[in-house]
């Protein structure tokens, strides 16, 4: 029996936390699941690459799971060489005699600031790009 105001709802404080709590949780799995997922491959990114950079085969991230679709940002180079980042850590496919890899890195200072509209094309072409 709820007592009280005509219009309450909930008989507690503590049973409409409860339930505010659920509701926000159906409405927030999708992020909840993606933050799992990033703080997987992160670590995962972390494992693989104790010294700041080293380079690995795809197929040892993806054997410890690593979900390559899923990463927080990323970082264009000059060279146009793409960083998919997981936070602090990214990798750059690279493909050496044939064999897929990763180059993993931590985040540098210098890669903060990124600018997406950089790189749409303006009413030229960039030099090389026809």
């Amino acid at each position: 029996m709820i007592v009280g105001r005509s219009d309450k709802t909930y008989c507690s404080d503590q049973c409409r936390s409860l339930a505010n709590s659920e509701k926000k949780k159906i409405s927030e799995w999708p992020i909840i699941e993606l933050n799992k997922t990033l703080r997987k491959n992160r670590t995962i990114l972390r494992t693989l690459c104790p010294a700041g950079r080293s380079v690995v085969r795809k197929e040892v991230m993806d054997a410890m799971g690593f979900d390559i679709t899923v990463f927080s940002s990323i970082f264009v180079t000059g060279k146009r060489q793409v960083y998919y980042l997981c936070y602090d850590y990214g990798f750059t496919p690279i493909l050496e005699k044939g064999i897929e890899k990763a180059l993993i890195i931590m985040r540098q200072t210098y890669m903060n600031g990124l600018n997406p509209w950089k790189y749409v094309y303006r009413e030229e072409a960039p030099p090389g790009i026809n």
